[in-house]
């Protein structure tokens, strides 16, 4: 019996008779996948594990019924078992709850991190998540990312898997040197008394509107004398129409900077109307000379982002998440490594010119049966990847098939997993199948796209290039506002120190949980109420659980371990609460292998559920009956260290009291 994993030990017991049956049949089939068929039947009353033996017993020419029956003979020495059902080809099997009890106990007890389960397969992983662009704060959708992306570094880490978490930052492209631009007009560093990515977020948004301001009026100049003298047709009144009502949503977004930052708001606009040259003919001088390396470039575009990386940094730090190492596009771009990648394209038998620029014809290759090996689920066609522009710039999913070459090679990793947003599936699809077309086969192979949909705050709407955002330092601010507002409601009897900590642990713990427990696929729509509500789905039902469970144990004292009554265990919630635990160490384990952090969720609160219905009751410290409370005492440790442990891998910190 193996303590790390009580509930593996037990499917790979009954599998392995299971095998011996088969194997005596002449049937040759590996161990791992009849454990891989070991699961729980839909209710209790048809047993604690079953099998199907239906494609067994068809490859054997044999009735189902027939070969469940004979098999459910090899079983009679299985521990622990009570009961036995061969029915229509499965074969059910019921254990002792006794058994399952003293199995599940011992472990907890023996386990000092009880949820570890260190793969039989070490692998080398690179994560790279976040990553977002240097020219504003981090707003929620990135905090998804992150939270996404650093739970999965705790869950492989669990595994023992060396895990290396990187930060690739995105300072080569337009965005960038238009932020350069804004921060070298009004020559000034950030104010001291604003974060440096919130100053450099609205003078990226001022730069960006005021530009589009100046653009959008010289338009409507061009059709002012057409306009007047009646010349104008459908289309161009049409047209007129609608940029005068650009005119006014870009208005309205820059009275929102005005009323943020006044100072700043003038100094820029003051800045841009003096200005003699065309600003869209700097921004590209300074990207085209930061790409080539320039020193002036180089010294100036760095200074900005590394402004903003320093503020990134900052909130990360609130969460709890790290970086191993941050890579910068632009150390890529001065390297030999994405002009070598240009060069394969350009010789590369999918090359093609793709309305007047250099491309990929990566369709060509897109088999099903290349789909589904690089396990990319694209409907339709997949279109060219563009490799440089006319001007002979080089595009980002050029640049990122040189990131993703480098990343493998820099740390000889097994497997790299790219965190990133839905709306990215397309290039990603286009980069694995380019990485293979260039002869890159283990990095188009082992190369995972872990896609993760929008989320929303009700009511809010996000624009970046407006600076309509919703900040990861407002969302943590107004989650510590409210957490704090209860727990000083609640908690008077605390020191104003030990009140903030616990709302600010509440407050980190509603972020993480509600971001990286729902599954990734479907749209997050982020409820401040629901994501702090101490009665359900959420970070702080659980806190209160773990804390719940710290205090029966220190206020019942030592457990007497040595007079626990196993008999007890039948007791049907018992029963569950005890299998929830034992099965705990295999659900870390499918989560971690799944990259799957919403199923360790799921499961977590669902023990938590069982738990308090259990608590609410049962007398557990006034327990009269010495053998049955060591064994309600062994149990609620088991809960405490099992929750515990989960909320680690979330990166929340356990309470003992809230």
């Amino acid at each position: 019996m193996n303590p790390l994993n009580p509930y593996s030990s037990i499917v790979e017991e009954l599998s392995l008779r299971i095998h011996r049956s088969l194997s005596l049949r002449g049937l040759t089939i590996e161990l791992s996948e009849l454990m891989s068929e070991v699961v729980e039947p839909p209710s209790r009353e048809m047993g604690d594990l079953g099998i199907a033996l239906h494609k067994y017993a068809k490859r054997l020419s044999l009735e189902p019924a027939q070969l469940a029956e004979e098999t459910k003979g090899f079983l009679n020495d299985l521990p622990g078992l009570l009961g036995v059902k061969a029915i229509s080809g499965y074969l059910n099997v019921t254990y002792s709850p006794e058994y399952i009890a003293k199995v599940t106990i011992s472990s907890v007890r023996s386990v000092k991190n009880y949820g570890y389960v260190p793969s039989e397969k070490t692998l080398k992983v690179i994560i790279e998540h976040t990553s977002a662009n240097p020219i504003h704060p981090l707003h929620i959708g990135h905090g998804r990312n992150a939270l996404l992306g650093d739970t999965l570094y705790r869950l492989l880490s669990n595994r023992g898997h060396l895990v290396q978490r990187r930060f690739y930052i995105n300072d080569t492209g337009r965005q960038v040197a238009l932020l350069t631009f804004g921060y070298k007009l009004i020559n000034r560093r950030p104010s001291e008394n604003v974060k440096p990515d919130e100053w450099l977020g609205r003078l990226y948004a001022l730069v960006n509107l005021l530009i589009e301001l100046r653009d959008i009026r010289n338009e409507l100049n061009k059709l002012r004398s057409r306009l007047e003298s009646r010349e104008l047709s459908e289309l161009e009144e049409e047209k007129h129409r609608e940029l005068l009502k650009k005119v006014d949503e870009v208005t309205a977004s820059l009275g929102k900077l005005w009323e943020a930052d006044k100072e700043l708001f003038d100094e820029v606009s003051r800045a841009l109307m003096e200005y003699e040259g065309d600003p869209e003919e700097e921004i590209l001088r300074i990207m085209s000379s930061y790409e080539r390396g320039e020193e002036w470039a180089k010294s100036l575009v760095r200074e900005v982002v590394d402004r903003a990386l320093a503020g990134i940094r900052e909130t990360l730090s609130k969460l709890g998440v790290e970086f191993d190492k941050w890579d910068y596009e632009s150390d890529l771009v001065w390297s030999s490594l994405v002009n070598e990648v240009v060069s394969k394209a350009l010789s590369s038998p999918l090359y093609i010119r793709h309305k007047g620029v250099d491309a990929l014809d990566v369709q060509r290759i897109a088999s099903q049966q290349v789909l589904k090996k690089l396990n990319i689920d694209i409907g339709g066609e997949i279109p060219p990847l563009i490799i440089r522009r006319s001007d002979g710039t080089i595009l980002y999913t050029t640049k990122d098939i040189a990131y993703s070459i480098y990343k493998f090679a820099d740390s000889n990793a097994d497997l790299v997993i790219n965190v990133i947003g839905a709306e990215q599936k397309l290039p990603q699809a286009q980069l694995r199948l380019a990485l293979l077309a260039l002869g890159y086969v283990r990095e188009a192979e082992n190369l995972v796209t872990y896609i993760y949909e929008m989320v929303t705050i009700p009511g809010l709407k996000m624009s970046s290039r407006r600076y309509q955002i919703v900040t990861l330092d407002w969302l943590l601010e107004e989650l510590y506002r409210r957490a704090r507002d209860e727990v000083d409601r609640r908690r008077q009897d605390l020191s104003e120190s030990d009140r903030a900590k616990i709302a600010w642990t509440i407050a980190i713990a509603a972020a993480r949980f509600s971001m990286a427990s729902y599954d990734p696929l479907k749209p997050l729509n982020f409820n401040l109420n629901k994501v702090l509500d101490l009665s359900g789905n959420s970070a702080p039902y659980i806190l209160y659980t773990h804390a719940r469970a710290s205090n029966i144990l220190k206020k019942a004292g030592d457990i007497e371990w040595d007079l626990i009554d196993y008999s007890y265990a039948r007791n049907e919630v018992i029963k569950e609460l005890i299998w929830l635990v034992m099965k705990y160490p295999q659900v870390v384990a499918e989560a971690a292998d799944k990259l799957s952090p919403e199923v360790l969720g799921n499961y977590i609160v669902r023990m938590a559920d069982c738990f308090n219905k259990w608590y609410e009751s049962e007398r557990i410290i006034d327990e009269e009956d010495k053998p049955y409370r060591a064994l309600k005492l062994a149990i609620v440790f088991g809960v405490k260290k099992s929750i515990a442990h989960g909320l680690t891998m979330f990166g929340v910190t356990p309470l003992d009291t809230i």
